[in-house]
């Protein structure tokens, strides 16, 4: 009786290495644009949570310390900063401890009297994640807003929103932070003023 062996190869030919590699460089380039889209939605969604979490520590910030705050968006710009608002009273308690607030008890006027300036290490700057740009800041306008405004117009300096304004009693402005990622969508992030509350939205079409 015949007897026949069979051979078991023990390593693939060079051909068959090409071909699986081909196959391989083919499903990488399948889902490549679908790992670049989950990435960049995912970034959205960053920086609507961190402007929503600037929002809520902003407002605490404003009743624990007893001091208006703005918040404003670099339009078109990758960064939010955020500063408190100093006012007329301000200026009085800076002469009074500095000694000099005898021209207040005979009448002078308290707001020309001096002109406390902005600290700059009282600035804080917020900045989004990659290729995450504002888009547009847009505040409901209302009486004490529009004073505080008018008195920091000069001081926004070029490129800067409106003021979103956290006030010591927990109240804010009623206003929409809108970024976007370049081709990716946008997203909202929506504040309401009695509350003080901030809602994100979903990734919106661009």
């Amino acid at each position: 009786m015949r007897e026949f062996s069979l051979s078991r190869r023990s390593a693939f030919t060079l051909l068959e290495l090409l071909l699986v590699i081909a196959i391989l460089a083919a499903l990488a380039c399948m889902t490549m644009p679908k790992w670049g889209m989950l990435l960049n939605d995912r970034r959205l969604m960053r920086a609507g949570d961190q402007v929503r979490s600037s929002v809520a520590r902003l407002r605490v910030e404003a009743m624990r310390s007893g001091r208006v705050i703005m918040l404003e968006g670099m339009l078109e710009g990758d960064s939010l900063r955020a500063k408190p608002f100093y006012s007329a009273t301000d200026a009085t308690e800076a002469i009074d401890q500095t000694g000099t607030g005898s021209e207040l008890l005979s009448g002078a006027d308290q707001v020309s009297a001096v002109v406390v300036e902005q600290d700059e290490s009282a600035i804080e700057t917020i900045e989004l994640p990659d290729e995450i740009t504002v888009t547009g800041v847009s505040v409901v306008s209302a009486a004490r807003g529009m004073e505080i405004e008018e008195l920091t117009v000069s001081d926004q300096g070029e490129g800067w929103s409106r003021p979103v304004l956290f006030y010591p009693d927990g109240s804010t402005s009623t206003a929409l932070i809108s970024m976007a990622h370049p081709t990716m969508g946008r997203i909202v992030v929506k504040i309401r003023g009695i509350t003080g509350d901030a809602t994100v939205s979903e990734v919106l079409a661009p």
